[in-house]
């Protein structure tokens, strides 16, 4: 498997380590549980920062790639694409919704609760949608000169998260996540 593949493959892992954070959260949070809103604005930033300005759009480029060299399901292909665009703004309304909150603007709180679980949902259906069809196909579709063409297009950004953490951006979701694997 070409190393731009691994990476995308690892990306998912984390990030659906990441969506389970954040449907926990969201769990607490229908509970009315005081929450550590810096954690999940920086969830929700992390999301922005690497996922949907490298990630998502480094897909996109495997995606076209594949659609160019004459890939099948191509609606597989553009409802991913679509998806990508519409995961941002879903993203973008809930992180205004809880900074809001955390400046003590006041929402309805199964609300915000909904942006959430709609953003989780939508994400969770789009890796399953990418790792059981996009990603196989593409797979068998390109071959180590396409993927080659695609690595150097693709946005190039160390994971600020995973990759080499940037602790002062990202304080409460690396302490979370550390107090996770020590648990």
């Amino acid at each position: 498997m070409h190393p731009l593949m691994q990476r995308l493959a690892l990306d998912h892992v984390r990030l659906a380590r990441l969506i389970d954070l954040l449907s926990s959260l969201l769990d607490r949070f229908r509970d009315g549980q005081e929450l550590d809103y810096d954690l999940f604005c920086e969830l929700l930033e992390y999301m922005d920062t690497y996922a949907d300005t490298i990630h998502h759009p480094t897909e996109d480029l495997i995606f076209r790639r594949a659609l160019d060299q004459g890939a099948e399901n191509r609606d597989v292909f553009d409802v991913l694409m679509r998806q990508h665009s519409v995961v941002i703004e879903m993203n973008k309304r809930f992180r205004r919704s809880l900074d809001g909150i955390a400046h003590e603007e006041v929402l309805r709180r199964d609300e915000v609760e909904s942006q959430g679980r709609e953003l989780v949902t939508t994400l969770r259906a789009h890796l399953i949608l990418e790792d059981t069809q996009a990603f196989p196909i593409a797979l068998a579709r390109l071959d180590p000169a396409d993927w080659d063409a695609v690595q150097t297009m693709a946005p190039r950004a160390d994971d600020p998260l995973f990759g080499t953490p940037d602790p002062q951006r990202f304080r409460a979701l690396l302490r979370h996540l550390s107090e996770q694997a020590q648990d």
